[in-house]
């Protein structure tokens, strides 16, 4: 359980290297975090987590425009937010 939990930690050390001048969205933050809290990152090797982030944001803007749209503009999240995370974050790990 400890080696578990150092190795999630490695990856969202990764997740945390923003290039400078950079910032994420609160979009991309929130779902890059929320992949990496559920566990949805612990099969992902730590050298490929940052190409990871990028197709993951890549995909939520191409096919979910609208719910990114929303949460940057409101700043919400709630169990229907939560619950569509969990299916972009599925849909995207089975393409990649």
């Amino acid at each position: 359980a400890t080696r578990k939990q150092l190795e999630r930690g490695q990856r969202v050390t990764e997740l945390m290297k923003q290039p400078q001048y950079s910032p994420l969205s609160i979009c991309d933050m929130a779902i890059s975090l929320f992949a990496a809290n559920e566990g949805y990152l612990d099969d992902v090797e730590q050298s490929k987590i940052i190409a990871f982030e990028d197709g993951l944001h890549a995909h939520m803007r191409n096919a979910h425009g609208a719910l990114e749209d929303k949460i940057v503009q409101t700043g919400d999240w709630n169990d229907e937010i939560e619950s569509q995370f969990k299916t972009i974050i599925n849909e995207f790990k089975q393409s990649w």
